[in-house]
Order: structure tokens, then C-alpha cells, then sequence
């Protein structure tokens, strides 16, 4: 956890970075569809909600689900296409196809009207970019889920808290920091990266497993429930990193869900933290 605190820059450097390398791909994949545009293999743009720019609000993309399925698929639009479907149930691989059909309309919309300009087409990519986000699914527990103690003096917190470092003993065998991991991966696109990753991600995985096993006491069950959720979320979060690292739409906007990802899993083991210094001898 000191690491992860201390390297909470480290993020925003690669959140910046990937927000530019989205930017530049979003730039050449506007000129493919474009050739594609000019060549008449028109595709129907409907996953464009707020995609002109006089409906644009802060968050002019934030309706867009990027991962909704994609209809009639071109492999031009899409060529991260349908092919591992079955394996990835959050549609994180159709995020490509989606901004290239966002872009597609928004650039349709805008040279229909005869305004379309070059400032206007890197505004829209950089509003693409701050809305892209994967939304993932992963187990979520409830307090059916756990064990409930009724004592919670002192001495059973403590026991408490022995048994959660034993079940949390697992990511002692982290090979690294998840950004820096997937960081040396985009630098060097050597696969011992995102293998360490997948290893991070079943750590986590085993962790959660083993935690979700110990007996709590009454007084800590919505502290405990915090922890298994975040390591569960987060987990998961690592996991789609490793498998869709050569995915740039998609890394990117699974480095915004990582960072939302990172921060609940920092406040559940500070909310632990506290209910600890709450008991007294």
C-alpha cells in the first residue's frame, strides 16, 4: 500500500500518456474512415448519442456505451472484432469499433453541414478520450457472503486482524506495481508484463477467496465487506489490462477504470484502518 500511495503520480503520467496515444490513434483512424467514407462503404453510426457539437455538455461522450455490441461489424471499423465474443462477456474489445463509429458520425454530421474543420475533429477526438471508461463485472459480496462474529471487544478485532493478514498473505507475491508492469509492457511489448499481471490478477483473486472465508466480527462487517469488493473489483481490473494490453482503445480506457479501481481499494483498507483505531482496550 506505501507504494501504491507514493506512486500515485506514477498514474497520472500514464493516464496523460495514454490520453495522448488515443488521441494519435484516434487521428489516424479518422482518416481511415474517412478513405473508407470517401469510397462509399457508408456504416450506420448509431451509437453517436451527443456526438454533434453544438449538444456537447462536459462529458459530451458520457452516454456512449463503448461496449455495446456492435451490428453488422466491418472489419475496416472493427478489426478487434467478434472473434474471442464468448470470452469477453463486458464487450471491452467492441470499445475500438464504438469510437471508430463515433467519429464516423460526428465527422458525417459536421461535413453535412459544411463546418467541419480541423480543430473541430481534434476536439472530438480529445472529448472521446475523456469520456472513454470500461465499465467490468466481477463478484460483488454481500454480507450473506461472510461470517459474522457478535463479540467485538479488543481481543477479537485483533484476532480479526491476524486472520486477514494471512488471508491477504498472497499479494505479498505481487511481481510489481500494476502501471509500472503495464507500463514496461507498452514500452517494450515483451510479454513477461502482462504474464506478471495475470499473476497480480490471481493473487488477488486468491486473496479475496481466502478473506472472504474468515470470521468477522459484527462490528467490522461493512469494513470487511469494502475490503472484498475492492480486492474483487480490482483484481478483475488487472486481469482485463493483461488481456487487452494490445488493445490501445481499450487499455486506455481501462487505465480510467483502474484509477477508480486503485482509489476504492486505498479507502476500503483506510476505512479498515479506522475501525481498528476505534477499539479500545
Amino acid at each position: 500500500m506505501a507504494e501504491r500511495a507514493e506512486t500515485s503520480v506514477d498514474f497520472f503520467r500514464m493516464a496523460t500518456f495514454a490520453s495522448l496515444s488515443v488521441l494519435a490513434l484516434m487521428v489516424v483512424s479518422a482518416w481511415q474512415i474517412h478513405q473508407i467514407f470517401l469510397r462509399g462503404n457508408l456504416v450506420s453510426a448509431k451509437n453517436t448519442e451527443n456526438s454533434f457539437p453544438g449538444e456537447q455538455t462536459s462529458k459530451p461522450y458520457g452516454n456512449v456505451d463503448w461496449q455495446a455490441p456492435i451490428p453488422n461489424s466491418s472489419d475496416e471499423l472493427n478489426p478487434s472484432s467478434s472473434a474471442n465474443a464468448s470470452e469477453d462477456k463486458d464487450g471491452i474489445s467492441n470499445i475500438e469499433g464504438n469510437v471508430a463509429r463515433v467519429l464516423l458520425g460526428s465527422y458525417t454530421a459536421l461535413n453535412e453541414a459544411g463546418i467541419y474543420t480541423r480543430e473541430d475533429g481534434e476536439k472530438i477526438a480529445k472529448d472521446i478520450a475523456i469520456s472513454l471508461r470500461a465499465n467490468i463485472s466481477y463478484k460483488i459480496y454481500g454480507v450473506d457472503d461472510i461470517k459474522i462474529d457478535s463479540d467485538t471487544s479488543y481481543d477479537r478485532m485483533l484476532a480479526y486482524r491476524s486472520d486477514l493478514r494471512k488471508a491477504l498473505e498472497p499479494l505479498l507475491g505481487n511481481p510489481g506495481y500494476e502501471l509500472k508492469l503495464f507500463a514496461n509492457y507498452i514500452g517494450s511489448n515483451n510479454p513477461i508484463y502482462t504474464e506478471k499481471l495475470a499473476v497480480t490478477s490471481k493473487n488477488y483473486q486468491r486473496a479475496v477467496a481466502q478473506a472472504a472465508n474468515i470470521t468477522v466480527p459484527e462490528d467490522a462487517a461493512q469494513e470487511h465487506l469494502g475490503i472484498l469488493n475492492a480486492l474483487s473489483e480490482f483484481g478483475t481490473i488487472v486481469e482485463k489490462m493483461a488481456i487487452h494490453a494490445d488493445d490501445a482503445f481499450a487499455a486506455a480506457a481501462l487505465l480510467q477504470t483502474y484509477n477508480t479501481g486503485e482509489t476504492n481499494l486505498l479507502t476500503s483498507f483506510n476505512s479498515l484502518a479506522t475501525y481498528y483505531r476505534s477499539k479500545k482496550i
